[in-house]
């Protein structure tokens, strides 16, 4: 267990949090993405991606369409480096439940995820097949500065997926006939702490995925960094490591960007 502390100082955090990984706000967000797999295979991303969120904060509406090159150290007849569109992701967020009080069950979150195949899956940009994740979010906070987002998803697949690269969660670049439907059932741990001097946050993540389609077992570890810049505006640095279990995904490295609209 690792505790994270942070002093209140005199100084003013934005009223945006944009630490909150279920935080309601209308938005614009880019992300720039490297995946580095154990297989000597490489994908890295530009995510575009919009969420709109009602003025009630019960609902919030989002898509995103992310731009991949994929590098492979292997004979892919000609296509071992190309480049193109992914698959769309979009979402919707209900908040049934949420309080105000300084400490204890801020609100829970429940989501749904649908994932259009719109990638090529021939080029491993793209999972070949319709996909959905289910899940909730739950928002604790011990004080002020200190709270914790314990998430629980399920992620399943209409048909066969491909396991180039495209599917979301722990592709296997190294075995491209493990074609089969997806069946992850996901579990992470955040802790944020919010540095009030710095207008920014810190935060550790662990995470662990089963997947029950192919009875394998995956545990990351995440750490966040990020700040507001300006009043509107936050940028964010994740770095995701592979710990235990069955190695696919070894590094997941995100910059992320947020622009928020009200």
């Amino acid at each position: 267990m690792v505790a994270l502390f942070a002093q209140a100082q005199n100084s003013t955090i934005s009223e945006i949090d944009a630490s909150d990984p279920a935080t309601m706000k209308s938005r614009i967000a880019t992300d720039f993405e490297a995946y580095l797999f154990v297989a000597n295979a490489r994908h890295y991303a530009i995510r575009l991606g919009y969420q709109y969120g009602l003025q009630n904060g019960k609902h919030l509406f989002g898509m995103s369409l992310p731009f991949i090159h994929t590098i492979y150290d292997a004979n892919y007849s000609g296509y071992e480096n190309t480049s193109g569109v992914g698959d769309l992701k979009m979402q919707y967020m209900f908040v049934p439940f949420s309080q105000t009080t300084k400490a204890g069950l801020q609100r829970f979150s429940p989501y749904i995820e649908f994932t259009a195949p719109t990638g090529d899956v021939r080029l491993g940009r793209g999972a070949g097949t319709w996909l959905f994740k289910p899940g909730m979010i739950f928002t604790f906070r011990s004080n002020p500065y200190v709270s914790f987002y314990p998430e629980i998803k399920f992620q399943m697949s209409a048909g066969n997926a491909n396991n180039l690269g495209g599917a979301d969660g722990a592709p296997d670049p190294s075995d491209p006939a493990k074609d089969g439907k997806i069946q992850n059932l996901s579990l992470s741990f955040p802790i944020v702490v919010l540095v009030k001097d710095w207008d920014g946050w810190v935060s550790l993540n662990a995470m662990y995925i089963r997947s029950f389609s192919e009875r394998v077992d995956f545990i990351y570890l995440r750490t966040d960094f990020g700040r507001m810049i300006g009043d509107k505006t936050s940028a964010a640095l994740n770095i995701s490591k592979f710990i235990a279990g069955q190695p696919r995904l070894n590094v997941l490295v995100q910059a992320k960007f947020q622009f928020f609209l009200r």
